[in-house]
């Protein structure tokens, strides 16, 4: 990603549309957690600054990076802010000046509305130094002057005001995203938009504005285009030999096999906003589906959708895997039984039946040898059937006859 400087320098991977939909039902409970993680991070590279010793600095680095990384796990979609808020903290410090000016260079939607904070008008047409490790490492171990306690808490309210604006920015990007999905979930699932081909979903899309749509005129007619500016790239991480690259084809290909050499396709991005584009260009281009829980209202990409995006036609997983409330289970255990529940309540047939398939257990269990196995399974067989042959409005004849095939099966 473009402006990857103080972030882990571990790699990290997340599958397209599984976090995505995290994001746009995070809660009011999990934005404290990232605002108390945020915080934790302005105490500890303010501290870091702070110090005169190279040791505890890069001690403190050492502890970032660790930081940073459980931030990115929380939402990988943190990283640009995460990565901003840092740099204005590092480059206030070395500077004596508000670095408000990063704020619009980093492409954060926010505006700084007390004066004081204004941008610097000699920062603003700086060019930021490309961030490689000797780079950040001078930035991070940069001597400073003594700061005093006043000069000290006044960096702190900047600090803060500056992690609130960019949780608020982070806030309205997941309540847009959760619009943009739920346009999605309303016709992913519809074969009639399924069996478009790639170009003709993204369109559609376009067209219900899942992106921003615009028109440009070319001759001989007008184009459309996703207003996206991320940029592809393809890199391998694995080197031939110079006497291997000259082989013939033959012997590369085999080599190629045996040692899983391929190119990966990257993307390079420049903000959050393109992050979450990127993705939802890719759930679009790959038809992933996107359901709404039938239990707890929540939207979650289908397993069987996630493992084959190919698949055609509508997907029918009707529960989510989240935990549901306090009950230690997810959507999915108890769904189906809550469904089935609702339904004997509404239904006098399937209360009935309930009723006599409990009872007429009961005595199997306690009759084994009297009421066998086989024969309670008969029954049971047979007690469906005749469940499904009556309506709600024919419960008496149902007992009737319920009661005719029990007594045939258990003589007492």
């Amino acid at each position: 990603m473009v402006g990857e400087f103080f972030g882990s320098p571990l790699d990290f991977e997340y599958p397209i549309g599984d976090k995505l939909y995290e994001l746009a039902i995070m809660n009011v409970e999990d934005v404290n957690k990232l605002k108390k993680l945020y915080t934790d991070l302005i105490e500890l590279v303010c501290a870091s600054k702070e110090s005169n010793s190279t040791d505890i600095q890069m001690d403190y680095l050492f502890k970032m990076f660790l930081l940073v990384k459980d931030i990115l796990s929380f939402s990988p979609y943190t990283h640009f802010y995460t990565q901003t808020l840092i740099d204005i903290i590092v480059k206030t410090y070395n500077t004596s000046v508000f670095r408000t000016d990063l704020l619009y260079k980093y492409k954060i939607g926010v505006f700084i509305e007390n004066p004081k904070y204004y941008a610097d008008e000699r920062f603003e047409e700086l060019e930021e130094d490309t961030y490689v490790t000797q780079t950040y490492l001078y930035q991070w171990t940069y001597k400073i002057d003594k700061i005093s306690k006043k000069k000290h808490k006044e960096y702190i309210e900047y600090f803060e005001t500056i992690k609130d604006l960019l949780i608020n920015n982070f806030i309205e990007k997941k309540a847009d995203l959760k619009e943009r999905l739920e346009l999605i979930s309303k016709y992913s699932n519809n074969s009639i938009v399924r069996n478009l081909s790639n170009e003709e979903r993204l369109y559609l899309y376009e067209t219900k504005k899942v992106f921003d749509i615009y028109y440009v005129n070319l001759n001989p007619a007008h184009s459309i285009f996703l207003d996206t500016k991320f940029v592809t790239k393809y890199i391998y991480d694995k080197e031939l030999s110079r006497e291997e690259k000259k082989l013939d084809i033959e012997c590369l290909v085999k080599i190629i096999k045996e040692r899983n050499l391929f190119a990966e396709e990257v993307y390079e991005l420049d903000c959050c906003e393109n992050q979450i584009r990127l993705e939802l260009f890719k759930i679009i281009q790959n038809n992933f589906s996107i359901n709404k829980c039938e239990n707890c209202g929540r939207l979650f990409i289908p397993i069987t959708t996630s493992r084959n995006p190919n698949q055609k036609g509508r997907n029918d997983q009707k529960y989510c895997n989240n935990l549901y409330q306090d009950t230690g289970k997810t959507c999915k255990e108890i769904g189906a039984l809550n469904k089935r529940k609702e339904k004997v309540q509404k239904s006098p047939i399937l209360q009935e039946y309930n009723r006599e398939y409990k009872r007429m257990y009961g005595l199997h269990y306690n009759h084994p040898k009297k009421f066998k196995e086989y024969r309670f399974n008969e029954w049971s067989k047979k007690a469906q059937k005749l469940r499904d042959k009556y309506s709600n409005e024919q419960i008496e004849d149902f007992k009737i006859e319920l009661k005719k095939l029990s007594d045939k099966y258990y003589i007492v």
